[in-house]
């Protein structure tokens, strides 16, 4: 029966659980084609982010998932800022999980699943994180401020075990 996915409202077969067998046949059609990295992210936080209940239970899912999303949005997903956040959550960062919107934007995953190729289909990850994040509005300055406390965080120098032993 089709019925609304309680996290993004789409109309689907099963709800909830038929929203997250499209999005499993979505990543799967990664590994016939590839998308970049940054686009994989989006894709993942976008739909995380709209699906909080079951992927941002946790403060730290959540702020994992939302900079995650600030960073694709509003820095590339640069590979320094990505690193920093990494490494600020695995720490001991102090986030609390806000108040969540009820609604969590205008587009959902289908808007990605009907593409059949790479580019509309890039395109259509870009137009549902955009949706997803303008969203979340009330809450962006939470977001920035986190990135913000993860950059300004000391930058943790990895060593290899033979490195340490010298």
């Amino acid at each position: 029966m089709t019925e609304p996915c309680a996290g993004c409202g789409l109309l689907v077969e099963g709800g909830i659980a038929g929203c997250r067998k499209l999005f499993e046949k979505l990543c799967a059609r990664e590994l016939d084609n590839p998308i970049s990295y940054r686009v994989h992210r989006m894709m993942v936080d976008a739909y995380c982010l709209q699906h909080p209940d079951e992927y941002c239970a946790s403060a730290k899912s959540f702020a994992a998932h939302f900079t995650g999303m600030c960073c694709a949005i509003e820095h590339k997903s640069h590979p320094n800022v990505l690193r920093r956040l990494q490494q600020w959550l695995s720490g001991k960062a102090a986030v609390e999980k806000p108040e969540l919107p009820e609604r969590r934007g205008e587009l959902t995953l289908v808007e990605v699943y009907r593409q059949q190729d790479p580019v509309p289909e890039m395109l259509a990850v870009n137009r549902w994180a955009q949706s997803t994040w303008d969203a979340y509005s009330t809450l962006h300055p939470l977001a920035r401020k986190w990135i913000e406390e993860a950059m300004e965080r000391p930058a943790s120098a990895r060593r290899s075990p033979a490195a340490k032993g010298r």
